[in-house]
């Protein structure tokens, strides 16, 4: 088998389109294109329905790329092992990082990797968390630095700092009185005060609204919401500007802004981790870097990573 085709075919369902799939895998357009159309005669069934736009997989073709990816996973997977024996030290890291994270994290890794390894090359992936497990999962990246909570996942995980995901009240809310004093642990709140109030959350796809929607369930009302947010950042100043409450991770909240901030119930905690697949094979390469990213959460607190001064 030869398996560039098969990374032909992930190009196109990765870019969905022939001209970038194309450069990105270094062939001329009509040659893929020719590729493609001799590939579903030769199957007997489409495996992308063309649009003026994109090329969207069929069934078919969700079925031959998902098997695609794995092939080429298990090639991965092959050349870790063989590294491993010979001690070649030219490889690559398949990373997967979030905006938020991604650029404190590896400029502190980063340069103690490459003294060690300076023939490794990066293919980073920046994404929310939900992309990066997706791509963890079918073998697109070998691991990603993700967030850990309550919501299940397929994936295991090295799991380091710890940090609670809280409600947060603007500074002037009249439930406030029932917050704790700046340092002291955290009161609960009966999420149903606030069942007439519009929130302000997190995208339908992350995992903070994930946790926020079971404890929304676990109270049995459906939130009115005011804001929905991709940035926690974004939706933290709409608190602080007095819009509305919100549920987030706690070092993202300033308390001397007057947040008045309180434990959900039960009480939710998340770890910033490395996810990776059961079945993944790490090379020796993989391990120094990994205990390099354990090495400085270990050093930093979660405040300090996603608000550099």
């Amino acid at each position: 088998m030869d398996l560039r085709k098969l990374e032909y075919i992930i190009a196109i369902a990765d870019e969905c389109n022939i001209t970038k799939a194309a450069d990105k895998v270094f062939i001329t357009r009509p040659a893929l294109n020719h590729f493609l159309l001799n590939l579903e005669d030769e199957l007997g069934v489409k495996l992308f329905e063309r649009s003026s736009r994109k090329l969207i997989p069929t069934y078919a073709g969700e079925i031959y790329i998902s098997a695609a990816r794995k092939i080429l996973n298990i090639k991965q997977q092959t050349y870790k092992l063989v590294e491993d024996i010979t001690d070649n030290r030219i490889g690559c890291i398949r990373l997967g990082v979030t905006h938020g994270i991604g650029n404190v994290l590896l400029a502190n890794v980063l340069p103690k990797f490459h003294q060690h390894y300076p023939k490794f090359t990066f293919d980073l992936k920046e994404a929310n968390i939900r992309n990066l497990e997706a791509m963890v999962e079918d073998g697109t990246i070998d691991f990603a630095v993700v967030g850990n909570g309550s919501v299940p996942t397929n994936l295991e995980h090295i799991t380091t700092i710890a940090c609670e995901v809280v409600l947060a009240l603007p500074k002037h809310h009249p439930l406030g009185e029932k917050a704790t004093p700046l340092g002291e642990p955290h009161n609960n709140l009966d999420l149903n005060e606030l069942k007439e109030e519009p929130f302000i959350l997190m995208g339908k796809d992350t995992n903070i609204r994930a946790i926020a929607d079971k404890h929304f369930e676990l109270a049995n009302f459906n939130p009115k919401i005011l804001i929905e947010c991709r940035m926690s950042t974004l939706a933290y100043q709409f608190v602080k500007a007095g819009l509305g409450p919100s549920i987030l991770m706690e070092f993202q909240i300033n308390q001397v802004d007057g947040i008045h901030v309180f434990s959900l119930n039960p009480k939710e905690t998340w770890f910033q981790s490395i996810a990776f697949r059961k079945d993944t094979i790490f090379s020796k390469a993989d391990k120094y870097f990994i205990s390099l990213i354990v090495e400085f959460f270990s050093k930093v607190s979660p405040k300090n990573i996603f608000n550099p001064k």
